[in-house]
């Protein structure tokens, strides 16, 4: 099963060999861990399927907290709960033993029916799972800002850039004052969760100027990111 799910990502093959330990056999090694009794093999299958949604239920509350819904998280969750139930079982001296093959008596209906609705059940939360790690996008972004001069302060505007994107990025930085090109910084380059930041003096004026900022991509040198301020008359 580890193997089916770390190696391949073939869906027929990864239920062939999952559904087995997910359904049945995680349930089944933890009712002999346990010491449950069954009077009968179709009674101790409900009671495994039972057992194995339970299972499945505690390990994604567990992978949850510890970040690791993943196919790779479920497939260890699985076995480590089987072979520490095996291990437990083997150590018992009154383990139980299964009970016999029921020959020639049918499976009653409600038994049948808590089997299919355990199935279904693990079934749908399994292909919910599947389908959100399938569609899951992780949200990149890069700030952006450009702020006025303190009040009372020096004349100087304050710039900075943090980027909170997925890998790292190179950026190009241009600043214009009342339209007019004032400061240029070429390839500032910034891993994720880094953030890049600079005082820049201003000319003194006695009208307000306008700053503005624009954040270019150098490889396509489209335009990423505008940002502007006021700066003071002094």
């Amino acid at each position: 099963m580890l193997a089916a799910v770390g190696l391949s990502s073939n869906v027929l093959l990864r239920t062939v060999l999952v559904a087995p330990m997910v359904f049945l056999v995680s349930g089944h090694a933890m009712l002999r861990a346990i010491g449950i009794k069954t009077g009968s093999l179709s009674e101790h299958l409900a009671y495994a399927v039972g057992a194995s949604l339970t299972i499945g239920i505690a390990g994604g509350f567990i992978l949850n907290v510890a970040g690791l819904l993943t196919p790779l998280g479920w497939a260890s969750w699985y076995c480590a709960v089987t072979v520490a139930a095996a291990l437990v079982a083997g150590s018992r001296s009154d383990a139980p033993d299964l009970p016999p093959w029921p020959g020639s008596v049918p499976v009653r209906f409600w038994q049948g029916t808590a089997m299919a609705a355990a199935l279904l059940l693990a079934s749908g939360a399994y292909a919910l799972a599947v389908h959100d790690e399938a569609t899951y996008r992780q949200f990149s972004y890069t700030a952006f800002w450009l702020l006025p001069p303190a009040s009372g302060g020096p004349a100087r505007i304050t710039v900075g850039v943090r980027s909170a994107e997925t890998n790292t990025q190179r950026f190009d930085l241009e600043i214009n004052l009342d339209g007019q090109p004032f400061a240029v910084f070429h390839s500032l380059t910034l891993a994720p969760g880094e953030t890049w930041s600079r005082e820049i003096q201003v000319p003194i004026s006695a009208t307000s100027q306008r700053a503005d900022a624009r954040l270019y991509r150098p490889d396509d040198n489209r335009l990423y990111r505008s940002v502007s301020t006021l700066v003071p008359r002094r």
